[in-house]
């Protein structure tokens, strides 16, 4: 919507550019005449269009506010506008400034990251990471573009985990456990191939990007922005915008939200999280989950009520002679009563710690329309797939290439599995589109009731869940890996 100005030939154009430099589609600007409080509102072409630009004409001089209204992280900027002058300026995303130990290079390899260290949390970028001990080639296409090895990594001083947006992996984020093992929590991914990111567009920098926030040792922020497009001609239809503030503590905070770029939306927030488990090149989960010697059972997975002693456990017990085949067993609190609690805990129980999910109804992912899926059960809405597992690169998401694994290409790829998962089974898209989404995330060790703990405690703090800055609070848990 906009309102009248004075007619005269100045004007003000520019770009919106977020990480990598790379533009911002569908991006809303607002101009502000400091003097005479008139604004204008604008949004941006969304892509394929070839025109980047948004453009004030008409403008009368004085002193003008230009803010990036659509999304946070962008400072206003204050342009002083002389009459029949025309300014062209980009409406750029905050740059933090980098000090200390890395200030010295703004690109890491994997080698000079082994010489350097946290003195809490931090984050950089590295230039030649892949995921799961891969070491074939990686060229583009059909890789992700620029550099398929590009990351960005978050370590620790006092926890071994570390959270890497790789570039072939999209950006979408993982926990990688010491041995190359980890866990992958998904995305906004749509249906139909109307809105992904695993395939050749979906893999391009226009097309998912990081930003790094802030980077302090107390606390760091990085934004992962990313565009669903169709799988055949790249058309954008949907933004995600997520948030990760990670504290010295080892927990992670992630804050979702989407808005849709096309008239015609499709499903695009049906799965915005699924516990996905990955295994290095020659593993598979029959390596990396915990196993019970007693039993020969592995234990896949466990879904804690956060305010309640429920608890739902499943375990697989591998068929001898098969990469992956298993019968599953379950134990514990029926599924309905998980699927009521007004919080929940999904781990991945692997032998070098339990990575978990936490959310509920405090921090946006209410009961009522959030599904939790057990998928070695079809009951609970799963589709059956118990320790069935898929190495095609870079991850193993079904819309890019469904290759299950096989003796061949064990010894070439990792692979990955996918224990449980969740979708918004009973939200109307728009609605799911106007929500915020918070999630936290972590390593636990053994001890699964110190997840409960920590997720009560945080899903307590409800009021904390609005505002970036009030997100501290997290940084007050109790550390629970051991």
């Amino acid at each position: 919507m906009e309102t009248s100005m004075s007619a005269k030939k100045a004007s003000i154009t520019g770009k919106v550019v977020g990480g990598s430099g790379i533009y911002i589609p569908c991006s809303e600007v607002k101009i502000l005449n400091k003097d005479s409080k008139e604004s204008r509102v604008l949004v941006t072409d969304g892509w394929p269009s070839t025109n980047e630009k948004f453009e004030f004409i008409d403008l009368a001089a004085g002193t003008y506010e230009l803010s990036v209204t659509s999304m946070e992280g962008f400072t206003p900027v204050i342009v002083d506008l002389k009459e029949d002058e025309r300014v062209e300026i980009n409406l750029v995303i905050n740059k933090i400034e980098v000090s200390g130990q890395f200030k010295r290079q703004k690109v890491f390899t994997m080698d000079t990251l082994k010489d350097i260290s946290s003195e809490g949390v931090s984050v950089v970028e590295v230039s030649d990471y892949v995921f799961g001990n891969y070491d074939g080639e990686l060229k583009y296409p059909p890789n992700a573009d620029a550099n398929p090895r590009k990351a960005f990594i978050i370590f620790w001083k006092n926890f071994s985990h570390r959270f890497i947006f790789a570039h072939e992996c999209s950006y979408c984020p993982i926990i990688e456990l010491p041995s190359g093992a980890g866990v992958c929590y998904q995305f906004f991914e749509g249906n139909e191939g109307k809105a992904e990111l695993f395939n050749a567009p979906g893999r391009r920098e226009r097309n998912t990007y990081v930003d790094i926030m802030e980077n302090s040792s107390d606390r760091v922020w990085v934004r992962w922005t990313y565009f669903g497009v169709n799988q055949f001609t790249g058309e954008q239809y949907y933004r995600g915008v997520e948030d990760f503030w990670a504290y010295p503590n080892g927990y992670i905070v992630r804050r979702q939200t989407y808005s849709s770029l096309a008239d015609n939306i499709h499903g695009h927030s049906r799965e915005p999280i699924e516990n996905i488990g990955m295994c290095p090149v020659g593993k598979t989960w029959v390596d990396v989950l915990r196993k019970n010697e007693d039993t020969g059972e592995h234990h896949a997975l466990v879904v804690l009520n956060a305010f309640t002693p429920d608890r739902y456990d499943v375990f697989w017990k591998h068929h001898p002679g098969t990469l992956y085949t298993a019968t599953p067993r379950r134990v514990g609190s029926s599924w309905q009563k998980i699927e009521n609690a007004a919080g929940v805990a999904i781990i991945l129980p692997m032998k070098e710690g339990s990575p978990f999910c936490v959310f509920g109804d405090a921090s946006g992912f209410r009961h009522d329309f959030t599904r939790i899926k057990d998928h070695s059960y079809i009951d609970t809405g799963g589709v059956g797939w118990i320790g069935q597992s898929w190495d095609h690169w870079p991850i193993g998401w079904l819309n890019s290439q469904g290759h299950e694994v096989d003796k061949e290409s064990l010894q070439k790829y990792p692979n990955h599995f996918s224990p449980a998962g969740m979708d918004f089974f009973a939200l109307p898209n728009e609605e799911a589109e106007s929500g915020i989404y918070y999630s936290l995330i972590g390593v636990g060790g053994n001890n699964l009731e110190m997840i409960r703990e920590a997720a009560a405690k945080w899903l307590a703090m409800n009021s904390g869940l609005t505002k970036p800055e009030n997100l501290i609070t997290a940084a007050k848990l109790p550390p629970i890996h051991n």
